[in-house]
């Protein structure tokens, strides 16, 4: 699969060579600051990055910035990848502000490996170096740059140093910075190292850029969070902070530059696209920025459903044996939140007999179902057997007793060290009061059991579980 993967990419004009230790370079022969390197991991993986290196007299910091941003910027955009950037200094030279060069890594949906088996793998990076290809085919349109006009660069102008000052003016003035213009292509360009984000003034890029970020297609949904608003694109997930937004927005009316903004977020850099400006700012926008977010709408969601739901009652919708199994699975979700357990599996299929364990569940021994310690510093696992009961909506029972269920049998047969009862309904005084006597033993280290209240009572604290399961249990 690797080998006809190396064959499509050599048929669109890439020249490949793999070297001793089994890694593979991929370049352009007639562009060799482009560099792709496949380092080999193991027998199923390899690390794939980015590298641009471009070798000129003058100053290449807005460069190595820039044809990397524009070349991902438009790759995102289009739902293909996201990207992690690193960029190189050099330490021979010293300079604390030289952007010696650029490396950047498909990070979503490759994770930044790539399997050598998978087809899926291979075909998304066989799309960003399409991208790549085509970028460099067609550099000039791209940067608005042509072969029949002088080039030019230059530190000192008086239009580059009002630009300046208008942006030192926004982020502070003891900001450590370079700064520059460039003639074909066109465009002022300011790098603050200290501050982590780059500007560059090009509407003829920004309005490239603008019109690919704009595009949004059916895979595409955002949700505005706690910290950040959430963008999912195809199977990459980001953030883009407000605060981050704000610093931009900040920025760009200094500038006297009050178009309206769209935003391209990569793994550590958000693109602030304007119809003049494009900024880059370092920020932990990627998936585990993603998670944090998530948790933090879930603790607002958490907040809000209590006000304003907090009185509505939930309704169980327990039609047949499919409905009992689902609640199965239902309970295994709000168990795998608790903090005190460690992981939940089922017994076996719906269709197969689990001898009265519906679950088992490896668990906190030192801490109780309300978290609270038993004043033990460790971590003690054991292991819990959950049984679900449920009554059908069509049954006459409004609760669960103990004929229902086989404590006894299944406690003697597996000697677990706790023991679960959940039900969708109540359970009788007869087998509360049988529950409490097995507790008193202390034969097992936990008995616990869930009433309706109980787990409506997650329920409510995590909507998400409840959305999954909407056609099970709702609000009246």
């Amino acid at each position: 699969m690797l080998k006809k993967f190396l064959e499509r990419v050599e048929s669109i004009g890439y020249s490949t060579n793999k070297l001793d230790s089994g890694s593979i370079k991929i370049g352009l022969d007639c562009c060799p600051e482009w560099n792709v390197l496949l380092i080999d991991i193991d027998d199923d993986r390899m690390l794939p990055y980015f590298y641009l290196r471009k070798y000129r007299v003058e100053e290449v910091t807005d460069l190595h910035d820039i044809l990397p941003t524009v070349l991902t910027t438009i790759i995102k955009a289009n739902g293909t990848s996201s990207f992690r950037f690193l960029g190189e200094h050099n330490e021979f030279s010293g300079i604390d502000d030289e952007l010696y060069g650029m490396y950047w890594f498909p990070a979503q949906p490759l994770n930044e490996k790539l399997r050598k088996n998978s087809e899926n793998d291979l075909d998304c990076f066989f799309n960003i170096l399409f991208d790549l290809y085509m970028f460099h085919m067609y550099q000039g349109d791209i940067l608005g740059a042509n072969d029949y006009e002088p080039v030019d660069f230059s530190s000192d102008s008086p239009e580059l140093k009002v630009w300046v000052d208008s942006i030192v003016e926004a982020i502070g003035k003891d900001e450590s910075y370079v700064a520059n213009l460039r003639v074909n292509p066109d465009w002022f360009y300011f790098r603050s190292f200290s501050a982590a984000f780059s500007i560059f003034k090009s509407p003829h890029i920004a309005t490239l850029l603008k019109g690919f970020a704009c595009k949004k297609s059916e895979g595409f949904n955002d949700l505005e969070g706690v910290e950040s608003s959430i963008e999912i694109h195809n199977d990459i997930r980001n953030t883009i902070p407000f605060s981050d937004y704000d610093f931009s927005i900040n920025v760009l009316q200094k500038l006297g530059d009050k178009s309206t903004v769209e935003v391209v977020p990569q793994e550590n850099l958000l693109v602030f696209i304007s119809d003049e400006h494009v900024i880059m700012k370092y920020s932990n926008c990627g998936a585990e920025a993603v998670a944090i977010e998530k948790e933090l709408i879930r603790e607002r969601q958490q907040r809000e459903i209590s006000l304003l739901f907090g009185d509505r009652q939930f309704v169980w919708n327990i039609a047949d044996r499919n409905s009992s199994a689902e609640f199965e699975d239902l309970i295994l979700e709000l168990l795998n939140r608790e903090a005190w357990v460690f992981s939940v599996k089922k017994v076996a299929p719906t269709n197969q007999g689990d001898n009265g364990r519906d679950l088992i569940c490896e668990y906190n021994m030192l801490h109780n179902e309300h978290q609270i310690s038993k004043d033990v510093g460790s971590v003690q696992i054991g292991k819990m057997i959950v049984q679900c009961k449920t009554n059908l909506n069509t049954s006459k029972k409004t609760s669960v007793g103990k004929s229902d269920v086989d404590i006894a049998n299944a406690i003697f047969d597996y000697r677990p060290d706790g023991y679960m009862l959940v039900v969708n309904t109540q359970i009788t005084r007869d087998l509360t009061e049988m529950l409490e006597r097995q507790k008193e033993r202390r034969e097992q280290n936990a008995i616990v059991w869930w009433n309706a209240f109980d787990v409506e009572d997650r329920l409510r604290k995590h909507p998400d579980i409840l959305a999954r399961y909407r056609h099970l249990v709702y609000y009246e």
